[in-house]
């Protein structure tokens, strides 16, 4: 079970970074990696995986692969339904864009100070700019994790990081779109540094086939089922 936890935890990392953003051109293509250093032998499976976003006008697919499973998410500016398979495990959720703007009360987060410099690097042929992004967790500890931001790709969709999980940093004010990512966190007691780099960005157009998924063989549940279930098994760490 804290395996698959663990997973769990790190993939709403992953779809809180890089879900709710929709660009000003119509379509774009964007593999990633992302890589854990110093993760705990029994998670070793875990500590790489390929990232694939696809962006067409509002519409927005996630998928998420790695050794230990997958995630698909597919936001169209008013519904997201998101598919998980965690070794043979399958389960999803659907939620409304008027569920992913509900605010909770009970557990809104803080904004984070974002911090724009003057240090620039090309990534994936795009200019970025490096950004430092300060926040408090429910520990009281503060973190920073490095960005690096283009301008060339815009964002509006911001209501789509609530459909990642519990606690997520709040990143909606953040000028741009994120091609990189480090931070450094503490997954079951190991001190870890995650990557998430941009290795390909391709303009080609998009079939509408690509934002329609199969439920077929996943136990779905509702947005607030699916948000209960995240905060039990976050408790149960």
């Amino acid at each position: 079970m804290k395996r698959i936890i663990s997973l769990k935890t790190i993939t709403a990392a992953v779809l809180f970074f890089f879900s709710g953003h929709t660009l000003a051109q119509d379509n774009f293509t964007i593999k990633m990696t992302l890589k854990i250093d110093g993760m705990p032998p029994e998670l070793a499976a875990a500590s790489e995986m390929d990232i694939l976003t696809y962006i067409k006008g509002d519409k927005l697919r996630t998928e998420r692969n790695g050794m230990m499973g997958s995630t698909i998410s597919v936001y169209d500016g008013k519904k997201m339904i998101t598919l998980n398979d965690m070794m043979g495990n399958k389960s999803g959720f659907t939620a409304t864009k008027a569920e992913l703007e509900a605010t909770d009360k009970d557990e809104k987060p803080e904004k984070p100070k974002i911090e724009y410099t003057t240090e620039k690097k090309t990534i994936a042929g795009y200019e970025c700019t490096k950004v430092i992004v300060t926040y408090t967790g429910k520990d009281k500890k503060e973190t920073k994790m490095t960005l690096w931001v283009t301008d060339k790709i815009k964002y509006s969709h911001p209501e789509a990081q609530k459909g990642s999980g519990r606690g997520m940093t709040d990143l909606s004010d953040l000028k741009g779109y994120p091609l990189s990512m480090e931070m450094s966190q503490n997954i079951m007691g190991a001190d870890t540094k995650m990557t998430i780099t941009a290795t390909e960005i391709n303009t080609a157009p998009i079939d509408e086939s690509v934002f329609v998924l199969n439920t077929d063989g996943f136990t779905m549940v509702s947005y607030k089922e699916a948000q209960e279930q995240q905060k039990a098994m976050m408790k149960g760490r």
